[in-house]
């Protein structure tokens, strides 16, 4: 799994169409899945061509950055003309088939989408250069199930596309959790060696010299954090495993608070021995919440 700040460099969704045939609906679809995915990951070529630049140099760049290329296919996707009469797909320089191809010749996912009623071309009614396009799977968009449609969609293109808006937060919040819990178990085995170290005979106890309940309590206020990140995330997890992120909130809950209890009630002078099963606990809840925090996966609902 790579981590939040690493982007991949073929992270990209081409949107493919003919503005005659799916224009309304390339910039719905545009819209819905730069909500899912982000800004910069989602191409279409009226809003992702700056004004001057080569339109075919930024084209055959932008499929080339993709790893997944959405062709919307509407009733008059294959019959569409140009002004000679001449059918668009017969047309050796039309930029659909152009980007069809390139995504088709290349290493990227090519997923047909219907809108509508529309219907999947048949082997016979397009040029051999787009042949390749009958053997990928489609999907259908309608207006009636748009959300539906488009969230099944995003599920398909995530397969090929990771890192969705939420799962760029989720794995963010998933790092942040296991730095804390990472340095509060460092911190947890250093104290839990030093107070070992450190026993000296005091009257009838033994006593630890410079760890304070305060010092003891730095590893539980770390897993109290990592617990309040997995609350956080806990929604925005898929549903089945969202109860390891809860159970992980509510473990670092109840470990944090029954030593602040103790310390509270105790005198802050404290036996060496109470020390070190403190130590001893927090490697416990420690290793627990990260056990929770790996089984619910952090994957985006």
């Amino acid at each position: 799994m790579p981590l939040p700040w690493r982007k991949a460099r073929n992270d990209k969704i081409f949107i493919n169409y003919r503005r005659d045939d799916a224009g309304g609906f390339a910039g719905r679809l545009s819209d819905t899945l730069t909500a899912h995915f982000g800004d910069e990951r989602v191409f279409r070529d009226v809003t992702g061509i700056d004004y001057g630049h080569d339109f075919e140099r930024v084209i055959d760049q932008r499929v080339a950055e993709s790893c997944a290329v959405v062709v919307l296919i509407g009733d008059k996707w294959a019959t569409i003309a140009n002004a000679d009469g001449q059918r668009r797909l017969d047309d050796p320089a039309d930029y659909v088939c152009r980007e069809i191809q390139a995504a088709l010749d290349s290493a990227v996912t090519v997923v047909p989408v219907l809108i509508g009623e529309a219907s999947m071309p048949r082997r016979d009614e397009l040029p051999e250069r787009l042949a390749g396009l009958t053997r990928r799977n489609a999907m259908t968009i309608t207006d009636e199930r748009w959300d539906f449609d488009v969230a099944r969609l995003a599920k398909v293109l995530a397969i090929d596309v990771p890192g969705s808006v939420a799962q760029q937060r989720l794995d963010l919040i998933r790092t942040t959790a296991l730095l804390l819990l990472a340095a509060a178990a460092i911190f947890t085995i250093f104290a839990f060696c030093a107070a070992i170290a450190r026993l000296a005979p005091a009257g009838d106890e033994l006593r630890l010299a410079g760890f304070s309940p305060l010092v003891s309590a730095i590893p539980f206020i770390a897993v109290l954090l990592a617990g309040a990140l997995a609350l956080t995330a806990a929604p925005a997890i898929e549903e089945p495993r969202r109860k390891f992120a809860w159970g992980a909130a509510a473990l670092a809950a109840a470990g944090t608070l029954a030593p602040f209890v103790y310390y509270t009630i105790e005198n802050e002078t404290l036996p060496t021995w109470s020390l070190i099963a403190n130590f001893g606990a927090a490697t416990i809840v420690i290793t627990l919440v990260l056990v929770l925090l790996s089984l619910a996966g952090f994957r985006a609902k």
